[in-house]
């Protein structure tokens, strides 16, 4: 375990040293800010800004889907570079198993992400808190973070940094990068409504309503948040999977 922790710790050093990272997360704060806090202006043109659900609901359904497409290129490839480079070599002429490498791999890389989305949530909150018009309670606040982090940062970071991360060692790299742009794509061009949304949809999808219902549009399709949950957690177990048995992966296998 130890070993393990400390490729995590290295891998997360590696990656939160990456000015490119801080650089995406800043675009992403200033989009968000200038669509979402709850000024007169964006009042005008959305009613539910005031309501700390919804707006941190749609901070992280379009602006945090943008971090995380960041966040899956910043992440793409770390295990195939460790091979190209020879790094995997030196990790295996040390007493480490291919479980210890993996693991340290994905968690790393997994910490480095929420670090992106909870600084994208705390600013936003405090964002909120200067600029908003009603008084909150300091139980929304908690029951919002709590909802924002079970429905989309967890699950979603999840997905993508195991996609991300162990991937490009079972197929080429540009297959993984063109296939899950297009996912991305679809899921910004989805638009959120009465209807089930499929569950490919991990941003504002049905599970994504579970922290905020349009008071027009109450029914949740609790059939089709479980297959949005269930297809983040599986398509990311799925992957490390199939690099755990991988055969010629790890010293002489």
């Amino acid at each position: 375990m130890s070993k393990m922790l400390s490729i995590a710790k290295y891998e997360y050093k590696m990656q939160i040293k990456r000015i490119a990272g801080w650089i995406v997360l800043l675009f992403v704060l200033v989009s968000s800010m200038m669509d979402c806090l709850p000024i007169a202006s964006n009042l005008a043109r959305i009613e539910f800004l005031g309501d700390i659900h919804y707006y941190v609901r749609r901070v992280f359904s379009f602006d945090g889907l943008l971090l995380l497409f960041g966040v899956f290129f910043l992440t793409a490839g770390r295990m195939v570079d460790d091979c190209k480079t020879h790094r995997r070599d030196l990790f295996m002429t040390a007493p480490i198993r291919k479980s210890h490498y993996i693991g340290g791999k994905f968690i790393g890389n997994f910490l480095f992400a929420l670090t992106l989305m909870y600084v994208l949530l705390l600013v936003s909150i405090i964002g909120f808190i200067m600029f908003n018009p009603s008084n909150t309670v300091a139980l929304e606040y908690i029951s919002a973070v709590f909802s924002v982090s079970l429905c989309i940062i967890l699950p979603a970071a999840f997905f993508v940094v195991a996609s991300s991360v162990m991937l490009p060692e079972l197929v080429d790299i540009r297959l993984v990068y063109l296939v899950y742009s297009i996912l991305f794509l679809i899921n910004a061009f989805t638009s959120d409504q009465a209807e089930p949304i499929p569950f490919y949809i991990f941003t504002q999808g049905d599970l994504a309503k579970l922290i905020w219902q349009h008071p027009n549009f109450l029914q949740i399709h609790v059939g089709s948040a479980c297959l949005n949950l269930v297809f983040m957690m599986g398509v990311g177990i799925l992957a490390i999977a199939l690099v755990a048995v991988k055969r010629h992966f790890w010293r002489a296998e």
